[in-house]
This record gives C-alpha cells, sequence and structure tokens, in this order.
C-alpha cells in the first residue's frame, strides 16, 4: 500500500511475484529436506537467526555474473520509482534461498569436523556463494526457469533439476568445507578444494565446458550438466 500511487500496478505485481517465487522454493525446501511432519516452532528457531543476520549480506557475497544481475534487477527496480532500499532487498530475494542450505553446512560442518574447528555461517555462506559464481550455478537455473512449460510433466522436470542444482552445491559446500581451515580466504579454500579431487573434477569440467559452449540448454543439455556437476561432490 505505501506504493500505491508511487510504481505501477506492473511493476508492484512483479516484486509480488518475485516474494512468491521465493516463498515457494523455501516452502518445498522444507518439505523435501527436513523431516515430517515439520516442527514449524523447531524450525523457525533453528533458520530465523542466520537468515535473519546473513540476508543484508547476500548483495556483499555474490561475485561476477550473480552480482551483476542483482544489480541490473535493482537498477530496473529503481528506475521504475521503487526507493532503493527495497529495490535492493526485492532484487536479492531469490538469491537468499540458499541461505537454507547456508544453515544446515555449517550445522553438518561444525559437527563432522568438531568444536576446536568451529565452521560460522558466514564463513559458509562466503564459500557457498563464491562457488555458486565459480561453478557457474546462476546460469545453469537461469536456463532450467527458460525451459518449456507445456503441462505438469515440464514443470515437474524444472523442479527436479533446480532440486539437483542446489544439492549439488550443498554438497561441494560441505565437502570444501571439510578439507579447509576456518581462516583460510574463501579462493585458497575452493582451490584447495579444486587440488583434492582434480582427477574427477576434471572430467566433469571438460563436459560442462564443452555445454557451456552449446549456446542455449534444453532439457538433456541441462540433465547432463546437472549430472556432472552432482559428480563433482564426493
Amino acid at each position: 500500500e505505501a506504493l500505491d500511487n508511487v510504481v505501477s500496478t506492473d511493476v508492484a505485481d512483479r516484486m509480488v511475484l518475485e516474494t512468491r517465487r521465493l516463498l515457494d522454493r523455501a516452502a518445498r525446501w522444507w518439505l523435501s529436506s527436513r523431516p515430517q511432519p515439520l516442527a514449524v516452532g523447531a524450525e523457525i528457531n533453528r533458520f530465523s537467526g542466520v537468515v535473519r543476520a546473513l540476508q543484508p549480506k547476500v548483495p556483499e557475497l555474490l561475485r561476477g555474473e550473480e552480482l551483476d544481475v542483482l544489480n541490473a534487477r535493482r537498477d530496473e527496480l529503481i528506475a521504475d520509482g521503487v526507493p532503493e532500499d527495497l529495490a535492493g532487498r526485492v532484487a536479492a530475494l531469490l538469491f537468499t534461498y540458499g541461505l537454507l542450505d547456508v544453515t544446515e553446512v555449517a550445522e553438518l560442518a561444525e559437527q563432522e569436523i568438531g568444536v576446536d574447528r568451529e565452521r560460522s555461517p558466514l564463513e559458509t555462506a562466503e564459500l557457498y556463494y563464491a562457488l555458486s559464481e565459480h561453478l557457474g550455478i546462476n546460469r545453469m537455473l537461469t536456463s532450467v526457469t527458460a525451459l518449456e512449460r507445456g503441462n505438469r510433466w515440464h514443470a515437474l522436470a524444472r523442479l527436479a533439476l533446480r532440486d539437483d542444482i542446489y544439492l549439488s552445491l550443498r554438497a561441494i559446500t560441505l565437502d570444501a568445507l571439510r578439507i579447509s581451515d576456518p581462516g583460510d580466504p574463501v579462493d585458497a579454500k575452493i582451490e584447495q578444494w579444486e587440488r583434492a579431487n582434480s582427477s574427477r573434477l576434471a572430467r566433469a569440467r571438460v563436459a560442462l565446458d564443452d555445454i557451456a559452449r552449446v549456446g542455449k540448454l534444453d532439457l538433456a543439455t541441462l540433465s547432463v550438466a546437472t549430472r556432472q556437476l552432482r559428480s563433482m561432490a564426493r
């Protein structure tokens, strides 16, 4: 209501749609990733602190193409009359979805490695978003969104591909945390992970580079790409 007579109905609808996309993905994440029936109160307590603390930092954590996408979305909204602060928050919405995985990965890493090498959610988020850019995750997700929308089966195919991409990014982030120290720079963590898995990653990289040269990705190429991405995680 505060934006009535400030922005057009079309712009307001686009912002509502972006919010609904985030809510839809988050709801499906909880339904597919957490034990059922869902203990709603406990889940809110578990995730809300990390998400609330890291959400404002997401624009600072993004790199390369992903940061360019966020800035372009924000600038477009500002040009349409949306206040700068709100435009920035709306532009970052879908990127904040990853904070659910960040919360879990930080907890898993701490449990596996031990309290003497505590992995903070911020450290995990830095690595998660750096790996996302390094592996070209945004391009894959954008290509999934652009797939045919003809019927229910097309929708289910898009959901499955998107879930596979996020699950692989989550697993790779955990792998990289396992073999790194909290004080290491994020780029050093990625380099160490690549050295430790060089033979497996080399095969996947060749396939992904071939796919990248294709141009527009269809269902077949995206299926192969997600499989190769999944093979990068132990």
